[in-house]
This record gives structure tokens, C-alpha cells and sequence, in this order.
């Protein structure tokens, strides 16, 4: 690993259950289960019986996966960019709900398949090396939190094509168990092989965007930010940092249940989702859903 990588691993502290528990306490009034696991996860991340709200962001990580190549030059037609420019106009589902919630959205382009084309918003990441991916996610998130008042959430996002591969065989890996079911005979085949071989880290399996990702989740909990899941391959980068730092998983919240990988993932994480449903692509629109809940349990603990 490295310096910064071991530093950052020895900053996470466990999440406070007291300040969890009082928190859901205070919010049990409402008779809205949903808003008392809410409120219990970010009092715990945030180690307040009062969890703040106001300021927060959301991260969409861009990457395409070999397994997803094509095999011809799509240019600005390719889905990854179709995709991350409606964003960045405005016109996707994501950009509204952020608008509707009053949250900024940042983009890191950490492996897009058609760079050239990709929106100027985007903060480039050119990290061949897991580590390096580690360092710069950790980076975006000090980045990230630095301000007045202190930084909330971090709602995380992804975006590419490819990754189901990488998000089975990390589940395989980490959980031993071969993934069935997911309706992708490959990614399951995938899942299975990683699932004997059992490998000491995670890590390798994964993508540019799950790496990026895994330093993001690492450096916001070492900070007291919670982090909001939305998809797949958040839930891969999920695993993976429970994997390097324990401790991490009490600063995740999980939007929704979501689909393929992530029901097993969230289960091997016992973490149980604000809606037990997908909402979304695993973009962060899921995500982005559940931000006005956040203001809506800073609102109920105040009072």
C-alpha cells in the first residue's frame, strides 16, 4: 500500500452507535421507519446526536471496462458520453434532482473510454496503479469536505459500461461465495473463478472507477462524512473498502436495496437501505433521491 493509504485506514474510527441510537430515538415520532435508519446512519457517521444536513455533494465516477469494449470507435455517440453529457447539460434525471436538492455534482472522468469526448466539468484522474486510484479518490474527498459548514454526505455515483464483470468477481472474492442468478452467465462465471481462488485483495478485480471510488469511501469516513451508495458498483467499492478498513461501513448509507450485485453486497455489509428497492441506474440518481431526506432528519432532531 502506502503512506497515505495506512494513515488514512488508521484515521477511521468506528461509527458512534450511542449517537446512532439517539438519533433514531429522536426521529421514532415521525412513524417513518425509513427516516429513523436514515438519521441512525448519519448520527453514526457523523459521531452527533444531531446530524447535519446542509451541505453535501454528489460524485459520479466514469470508467469503461474492457469487458464492455465495443470493439468500434463510438466517439461522442458512445453511451459512457451520451450519458455524462446529459449530465453535465442538465437534462438527465440525475442533474434535476440535484437541482431539486440543492446539491452539486462532480464528475471525475477516471477512465472513459472516449476521453476526447468527455465534458469539460470533469476532473480527470489518470491513475493506471490501484493505489494511485486509492490516493486520488482520498484526495477528492479531503478536497471535497474542505469548507464551511462542514461537509454532510457524499453521495456516489458511477457511470460505464463493463462492470458487471468486476462487480461479481469482487463479491466472489470478498464473500467466497459464487454469485447465481444475476441473469449474466459471464459475471457469474466470473464471481465463480474469483470465489475459489479467493485472492488477499479485492482490489485487483476491480475497475478505475471502484478504486476511485474505494478512496473516496475511505477518506470520507476518516473525516466523519457519510457516504451514500447507489448501484453496483458503489456497492463493489463498498466491499472493497470494508475489506481495507472494517470501521468503514458504519459511514455508508444505502440509498436502496438496487439489483444485480449489490442485494449481496449491502447483505455481506449488513447494512440495510433507506428503500428497500432499486431506484435508478447506479449514476447517483438513487442517491440523490434521498438527500431531501437528509434535511427533512436534521429538521426532525433539531426539534
Amino acid at each position: 500500500m502506502s503512506a497515505v493509504l495506512d494513515h488514512v485506514i488508521a484515521s477511521i474510527g468506528q461509527a458512534s452507535g450511542a449517537h446512532a441510537e439517539a438519533a433514531r430515538a429522536r426521529v421514532a415520532g415521525a412513524g417513518a421507519p425509513m427516516l429513523e435508519r436514515l438519521a441512525a446512519r448519519l448520527a453514526g457517521a457523523q459521531h452527533t446526536s444531531r446530524p447535519r444536513g446542509e451541505r453535501r455533494v454528489i460524485c459520479v465516477v466514469l470508467a469503461d471496462h474492457a469487458a464492455g469494449d465495443p470493439g468500434i470507435v463510438l466517439g461522442a455517440d458512445h453511451p459512457t458520453i451520451v450519458a455524462a453529457r446529459a449530465i453535465a447539460d442538465g437534462s438527465a434525471a440525475l442533474a434535476h434532482l440535484a437541482r431539486a436538492a440543492h446539491t452539486p455534482i462532480v464528475m471525475v472522468d477516471a477512465g472513459a473510454r472516449e476521453r476526447t469526448h468527455v465534458p469539460s466539468i470533469a476532473v480527470a484522474v489518470d491513475a493506471v496503479h490501484a493505489v494511485a486510484q486509492l490516493e486520488a479518490g482520498i484526495a477528492l474527498a479531503v478536497s471535497l469536505a474542505e469548507g464551511d459548514p462542514p461537509l454532510a454526505a457524499i453521495a456516489l455515483g458511477a457511470l460505464g459500461v463493463g462492470s458487471e464483470l468486476a462487480s461479481a468477481a469482487v463479491l466472489g472474492a470478498v464473500t467466497g461465495v459464487a454469485p447465481t442468478g444475476l441473469g449474466d452467465p459471464e459475471a457469474e462465471a466470473a464471481g465463480a473463478r474469483a470465489a475459489a481462488q479467493r485472492p488477499a485483495s479485492a482490489l485487483d478485480l476491480a475497475g478505475p472507477d471502484a478504486g476511485v471510488l474505494v478512496g473516496l469511501i475511505l477518506g470520507a469516513a476518516s473525516m466523519n462524512v457519510a457516504v451514500v451508495l447507489d448501484g453496483h458498483v458503489t456497492g463493489t467499492a463498498a466491499l472493497i473498502a470494508a475489506q481495507l478498513a472494517p470501521a468503514a461501513t458504519g459511514y455508508l448509507v444505502a440509498a436502496h436495496r438496487g439489483n444485480f450485485t449489490m442485494p449481496r453486497a449491502l447483505a455481506h455489509l449488513g447494512i440495510e437501505p433507506v428503500f428497500d428497492l432499486g431506484l435508478g441506474h447506479g449514476e447517483g440518481a438513487g442517491g440523490a433521491m434521498i438527500l431531501p431526506l437528509v434535511d427533512q432528519v436534521a429538521s426532525l432532531v433539531r426539534e
